[in-house]
């Protein structure tokens, strides 16, 4: 069953001093599935994975009003116009809840935060359709 909530996601980049750094953005009415799935191998074991699926539609609320930009844009921007964008991108890391942050976070700040989701596909499906479908989904575990 899909669920609205707000969502957190935190876009990767490269900062000056060339780690990576998060640059957080909060979206709201976010539609969020979690599906668990278990498994066994042929010696016995078993195995439980979560897989999740994420839809943002054209329509929501973006933190500050920041605009979406495609990846490959997003990665020519400097850090002061990164800042007032986001985009999706394999990496990137999901928080299935709303923050307040708006500076980049490195990676253990962000892990404190609690359970992330990383983005292993995405699509952006605002191109046809009408108003009402259009929407970025995202898949990740």
């Amino acid at each position: 069953m899909y669920v609205q909530t707000a969502i957190t996601v935190f876009n990767k980049r490269l900062g000056a001093d060339r780690r990576e750094v998060y640059f957080p953005t909060c979206i709201r009415s976010a539609s969020f599935l979690e599906n668990k799935s278990s498994g066994h191998s042929t010696d016995g074991a078993h195995s439980q994975s979560l897989a999740y699926k994420l839809r943002i539609p054209l329509g929501a609320k973006i933190q500050d009003g920041r605009s979406y930009v495609p990846a490959d844009k997003f990665r020519q921007l400097d850090e002061e116009a990164a800042a007032k964008a986001w985009t999706l991108q394999t990496g990137d890391y999901v928080l299935p809840m709303a923050t307040e942050l708006t500076a980049p976070v490195d990676q253990k700040q962000m892990e404190a935060l609690g359970q992330l989701i990383y983005v292993k596909e995405y699509a952006d499906n605002t191109i046809r359709g009408s108003a009402a479908v259009k929407h970025w989904r995202i898949g990740g575990e």
